[in-house]
């Protein structure tokens, strides 16, 4: 459930910041972690259907150690002006 613990955290913030997509999300992924890339980005896009990351891409970066974490997310904001015909 790896995919989905930063489905959640991505979707906490993308709603704490007013934003309506996200078009990708970064994050570190331990050498030493049992998990492959080719995993998590199977799950990441199944999990993340139906939310305001669906379609995202998920970058991977290896870095020593284990676990993975958020470390950055590419957002579309909505705007007063997204909405309205001149």
């Amino acid at each position: 459930m790896l995919a989905q613990a930063v489905l959640d955290k991505v979707s906490e913030r993308a709603v704490a910041l007013g934003i309506t997509r996200v078009a990708a999300v970064h994050v570190l992924l331990g050498e030493d972690d049992e998990h492959t890339e080719e995993a998590l980005r199977f799950a990441w896009s199944e999990v993340s259907v139906g939310s305001c990351a669906q379609g995202a891409d998920l970058v991977i970066e290896r870095t020593p150690g284990d676990g993975l974490r958020l470390a950055a997310m590419d957002v579309e904001r909505a705007t007063a002006e997204a909405g309205r015909k001149t």
